[in-house]
Order: C-alpha cells, then sequence, then structure tokens
C-alpha cells in the first residue's frame, strides 16, 4: 500500500481569492505599514478587533514573528535576571531562547502522556526564583491547563500560554490562550491559520496589554497611529516588531476560515483514529480535552523505541514522508538544541548563566535531564493530518499504519468493526477523553 500523502501546511490549503483580493487592495492603497501610507491602513486594525472578540479576550496585538512576540510578552511580564522560566521538554527553540535572550534562565518540566506540560513535575520545578510558567498546547491538543493554573495560583506565578500549534483549540470550552495572563499565537506558514509569518498576543489585562505594545513597537504607545508618552509604567525599549498590512490582511481572511480549517483537520483525524482503534500494539496519546483539539497531528505510540523505528521508516517509505519519532523532531526537543545543551551564552560575558542575579539556579538542558519526557518520545510516532484530505488518501493512511505497526495490511477493513473507513459509522462520533484504544 502506497498513499499520495500531501504536506501539511494547514492554513495554506485555503488561500484562495479572498486573500488575493485583500493583498491587492493593500498595494492599490500604497498602505503597507500599519499606521499610515498613501491611503488608509486599516487591515492589522481590524485583525487585531477580530481576534479580541474571536478569542474573547480585552486586548490583541499582532507582531511580525514569533520571537518577537515571546520578547514582547516576557518584557512585558518583567522576566529578566534572577528570573526562572518553566517551560516543558517538548517545545520550540523560539520559546528557551527567549527566555535566554531577557537573561534569565529556562528551567525543563517533564511532559506527561499528553506530551505537554506534567502538572505534577510542574510542582516540584518550583523554586523562590520561579516568575513564570510557560506551558505550551503542542501538536494541536491542549494541555491541562486547569490544572497548571491551579499550581500557579498556590505559588502567585503568572502563566503565559504558548498556543503557536494549538490555534482555535480550547479547554473545557473556552479557547486557550484566555486562562493564563496571556497567550501567543502563531501565523507562520506550519500553522492552523497562516498569512507567512507572524503572531498575535491577546491578553486581558491592560497594564500587561500596554507594555507588551510598548516593547513590540517604539518603547511608547500610539494614540492615532501615532507615537505617544505612556504612563511611566509602559515607556520601555522597543524592539520595532510590528505587522504589516499585508499580513494583517491576509491573516484577517484566514481567521474568519480558520474554524473551517480546524473542523476540517479534526474530522480526518477522528475517522483515521477511529479506523486504527484496535491495532495490536498501537496506541494513541492521552488527550486533556478532546473536544478542544484541533487536529493538525496525530501521535501513535508504540511498545518500545526499536519498534518505533521500524514503524516510521515503513511509514516513510509508504508515503507518510513527514512523519517523525518526536524524538527527532529537530528543535522541538530540549536535548536537540545544541545551543541550550551547551548553554552558549550571549555574550562573552558569559550571560545569562555568568549572572550574578542568575547563580542560584542550577540547571542542566542534556539528553537525560527529562527521563520521564525522554522514553516517551523515543517510542511516540508525529503524523502530520492536511487540512484538507480526501477519504481515499485517509483509508490509505489507515492502511499504511496498520502495516508499518503490525507487518500485514488491514486486510478486508479499515476498522476493528470490518467495514471502509468511508461507511464506518463510529467514526464521526469518536470523541474519546482519553485517545487510548
Amino acid at each position: 500500500m502506497h498513499v499520495d500523502w500531501p504536506y501539511e501546511f494547514p492554513g495554506a490549503y485555503w488561500i484562495d481569492h479572498e486573500e488575493e483580493e485583500t493583498l491587492l487592495d493593500v498595494l492599490r492603497h500604497g498602505s503597507m505599514f500599519r499606521y499610515y501610507g498613501l491611503g488608509a491602513a486599516k487591515y492589522v486594525d481590524a485583525y487585531e478587533a477580530a481576534a479580541r472578540q474571536f478569542y474573547g479576550a480585552d486586548y490583541a496585538l499582532a507582531i511580525n514573528s514569533g520571537t518577537g512576540a515571546l520578547l514582547a510578552a516576557l518584557s512585558a511580564l518583567e522576566i529578566g535576571p534572577g528570573c526562572e522560566v518553566i517551560l516543558p521538554a517538548f517545545m520550540w527553540v523560539a520559546t528557551a531562547a527567549s527566555i535566554v535572550q531577557v537573561n534569565a534562565i529556562p528551567v525543563l518540566c517533564e511532559v506527561d502522556e499528553s506530551l505537554s506540560m506534567d502538572p505534577a513535575d510542574l510542582e516540584r520545578k518550583i523554586t523562590s526564583r520561579t516568575k513564570l510558567i510557560l506551558p505550551i498546547h503542542m501538536a494541536g491538543s491542549p494541555c491541562d491547563i486547569e490544572a497548571i493554573m491551579a499550581v500557579a495560583r498556590r505559588h502567585g506565578i503568572r502563566v503565559l500560554e504558548d498556543c503557536a500549534q494549538c490555534n482555535g483549540g480550547s479547554f473545557h470550552g473556552r479557547k486557550v490562550g484566555t486562562h493564563g495572563d496571556a497567550g501567543i499565537f502563531s501565523l507562520q506558514l506550519n500553522k492552523n491559520m497562516t498569512c507567512g509569518e507572524g503572531w498575535l498576543l491577546i491578553t486581558s489585562d491592560k497594564r500587561l496589554y500596554d507594555r507588551a505594545f510598548s516593547a513590540h513597537d517604539m518603547g511608547l504607545v500610539r494614540v492615532n497611529g501615532r507615537l505617544a508618552t505612556p504612563e511611566p509604567y509602559a515607556i520601555s525599549w522597543g524592539a520595532g516588531r510590528r505587522m504589516t498590512e499585508l499580513c494583517g490582511a491576509v491573516a484577517g481572511v484566514q481567521l474568519r476560515k480558520l474554524p473551517k480549517i480546524v473542523d476540517s483537520m479534526r474530522a480526518s483525524k477522528r475517522r483515521i483514529k477511529a479506523a486504527l482503534a484496535g491495532t495490536p500494539g498501537l496506541g494513541f496519546r492521552m488527550m486533556n480535552d478532546a473536544e478542544g483539539d484541533t487536529g493538525p497531528f496525530l501521535v501513535v505510540m508504540l511498545d518500545d523505541e526499536a519498534k518505533a523505528i521500524a514503524a516510521t521508516a515503513k511509514m516513510k517509505e509508504s508515503g507518510l514522508h513527514s512523519v517523525f519519532r518526536i524524538c527527532e523532531y529537530g528543535l522541538h526537543i530540549y536535548y536537540n538544541i545544541p545551543s541550550l545543551v551547551g548553554k552558549v551564552p550571549l555574550s562573552p560575558a558569559g550571560n545569562p548563566w555568568s549572572l550574578a542575579e542568575n547563580a542560584r539556579s542550577q540547571t542542566r538542558y542534556d539528553k537525560g535531564t527529562c527521563p520521564v519526557s525522554d522514553a516517551l518520545f523515543a517510542r511516540s510516532i508525529l503524523i502530520p493530518i492536511p487540512s484538507k484530505l480526501a477519504r481515499e488518501q485517509e483509508e490509505q493512511a489507515v492502511a499504511v499504519i496498520r502495516e508499518a505497526v503490525a507487518g500485514q495490511t488491514a486486510g478486508g477493513g479499515c476498522c476493528s468493526c470490518g467495514q471502509s473507513l468511508r461507511d464506518c459509522a463510529t467514526a464521526d462520533s469518536a470523541r474519546q477523553q482519553e485517545e487510548q484504544p
């Protein structure tokens, strides 16, 4: 069996004349800068307004990159020397890098079988220097944010939610990004919605918003698009990370499409999972809230590392070219980040590791730092779910996965009931709270 599997890029498949027309409108009016131009600039403002309504937040700030959004948020939260920030072992390099770039210390936390921050280990990692918890809703699915928030409240620690891979997701009916003090979302090409490159920060804390705005722009605020001096708490060193009108125009259209994009991925994922249920030797990641999952990835777990290595190779040979064992998922894994493992300093002075304010923070980042996570990464396989799949492609993928795991084709039917995937009446109703076969 071989499957013709598309590349992921969820939002990109939904680009059509709507995005094209908005881009042409920006160019025709000569106003690519978000605050002024030959004509009226309007698209970034409109995107932020739509985002406030979509997420249910009082403030939304469009930013030009992920690192820029993280740095603006950390500045707004007053993270710097002497601060420890706890983040999960499964992440993206920019999250750790932003902590280092403000001269704070990243502290790794184990993940549980949901592959997101383990609230129990989080509690163990807290010290008197912990000033921020940075949970990540990885691989499209929400972490146990309510348990994490309970830990944070007990210790009086602020929370920044990284929702880069879970845009449009929710936990117990409430959008991810709205549980903590602030949330950030990616609009990069690989994400659920895209404008090529860009991020969004949301919060309902005005002081935090003002500080983030100042940090992302010119160290001040703006009134009617013009720089103005804010209250003293919001004066900072700005970094010029404004979103352009070109990106804002596309982002606004994609935000309107986001629910359909997510629904399409979730439907495909649920049909594939229902068909795979009962496959000997195959399990799934735990889901903290299956209803809040956005569906861009299916994670399968095998009995051990050797089986995962063999199964991954067979899947790739059969056309699932973009699958990874999670331990090989590049800079998403803590011990695959050379600058983190080696504690590479920002300057010859050795900062942040050499700073006197950080002397009490004793950390390591080499493989073995998070042994529970390491074991999960080694036997888990990440399978991207493209956002526009035909039923035939879904059925082919099921056959390929079953063959890779079991060493033989699914034979006759695609799921445990013996029916084809297209006819399986249980597929669309699969709503397991825990994604276990």
